[in-house]
């Protein structure tokens, strides 16, 4: 009895924990306005010796751009003197860069990629002309550090297609939310009547 009372109380807890991580994110992505803003991040490296080489050669300051709906990255590298065949991987997966900038005098790269997220798993791969292999770090956005620089105002046709496209969206993460409700209702009703089944034996 106080078994099933127990599976009662993690599946309710579980419902109550999904539906807030399915609305945060939802929020995450659709909370700010279309702009430039300006966003620090840290590196990690297995160990120290990496850390300050990741440290050293990577720009602390990022620019992050919501425009048309699209969200974009823009990270500096420096010491490009040194180094050759930028690559960055989201969660896991390598993605299209453009070389917004690159500054032969100051040994320096911007590169832009497209993300899904404010605070994605970036990973950066550079060949270490030295070392003569390869260097990976993470790259981590501080999101607490999100400055608006430069606001974007979109077309009004544009706004108007966004306003559709997120009405249809939001239509299905409706749909998403309800069908995780339902479940987790039929889940606990399901554990409830045994429950009642058991305490009446």
């Amino acid at each position: 009895m106080k078994k099933i009372k127990n599976i009662l109380f993690v599946a309710m807890f579980s419902l109550i924990i999904g539906l807030q991580t399915i609305g945060s994110f939802a929020a995450e992505l659709s909370e700010l306005e279309s702009g430039i803003y300006d966003i620090k991040n840290e590196v990690y490296h297995e160990n120290e010796i990496g850390m300050q080489m990741s440290r050293t050669y990577l720009d602390e300051n990022m620019v992050l751009e919501k425009n048309e709906g699209k969200w974009y990255y823009t990270v500096k590298f420096k010491g490009t003197n040194y180094m050759e065949n930028y690559r960055i991987l989201l969660d896991g997966n390598l993605v299209e860069t453009e070389v917004v900038s690159e500054n032969d005098e100051e040994h320096s790269i911007e590169l832009k990629f497209e993300t899904t997220s404010i605070i994605p798993n970036i990973e950066a791969q550079i060949y270490v002309d030295p070392m003569g292999r390869d260097v990976e770090f993470e790259i981590n956005p501080q999101e607490d550090t999100l400055t608006l620089v430069k606001a974007i105002e979109e077309p009004k046709k544009e706004v108007v297609e966004k306003t559709s496209i997120k009405e249809n969206e939001k239509v299905s993460k409706t749909s998403n939310i309800t069908i995780f409700i339902v479940i987790g209702v039929a889940v606990i009703l399901v554990i409830a009547g045994l429950v009642f089944k058991k305490s009446r034996k």
